[in-house]
């Protein structure tokens, strides 16, 4: 790939960005969104978007559904969080077919954020062990959300999350763990957004990311 922020990354980042990558480019070919497909790997690849794939699936009306992205991160995630007894389900709240945010930002944040949702929910003694996606537009800024029903994290812990190598689990043979929030927390910086950590109401978590329409030069987000 040509895209300089993977290639700058760390490799338990280059890791983590290539998995979410991969499970995302999975989920357009299971549901044939093949243009789509072909213009997510150009977009990472930085090589120019073909014509032909510039206009939106046809079975995929304006407004009617969510951004193809997210439908195919969620179904490329499905299966893994389905194996592990965590249902992996979309918020009931309508998502903006076109989010203000650079594809590969969109998959950094949600792809991590969902991993995270389903460690956490996994690892819970809960009936029905689940994490849920929300995506929805304000004012002036794209809202991604992640909550999950696990144990939670203590008020006193939640700033430490986000730091670089910092986890509760411990790390497995082949990749680290700590990075994901990690790189979720950089693209919010990025967008001069924020990201925020707090209760779900009935124990768990929920992580809120906001990302401006207007972000600084440096997220180089294509108006």
């Amino acid at each position: 790939m040509k895209n300089q922020r993977i290639l700058a990354a760390t490799p338990t980042a280059r890791d983590h960005e290539l998995a979410n990558c991969l499970h995302t480019l999975a989920g357009l070919l299971d549901l044939e969104m093949y243009a789509r497909a072909r213009q997510f790997v150009a977009e990472l690849s930085g090589d120019p978007v073909p014509e032909r794939d510039r206009a939106p699936e046809p079975h995929l009306p304006q407004g009617r559904r969510p951004e193809p992205l997210l439908r195919a991160l969620l179904a490329g995630k499905r299966a893994a969080a389905a194996e592990r007894g965590v249902t992996l389900r979309l918020a009931d709240r309508p998502p903006p077919s076109r989010p203000a945010v650079a594809s590969r930002d969109l998959v950094t944040v949600l792809g991590n954020l969902i991993d995270n949702a389903v460690d956490a929910a996994a690892a819970h003694p809960a009936a029905k062990p689940f994490a849920e996606v929300g995506m929805w537009a304000e004012p002036g800024a794209t809202v991604l959300s992640v909550a999950d029903n696990g144990p939670g994290v203590p008020t006193a812990l939640r700033a430490a999350v986000f730091r670089d190598g910092w986890s509760t689990k411990k790390a497995p043979p082949h990749r680290g763990r700590g990075v994901g929030l990690t790189l979720v927390h950089g693209v919010a910086r990025r967008y001069g957004g924020s990201v925020r950590l707090t209760e779900r109401p009935g124990g768990g978590a929920v992580f809120t990311v906001r990302l401006p329409k207007n972000p600084p030069v440096a997220a180089g987000v294509a108006p």
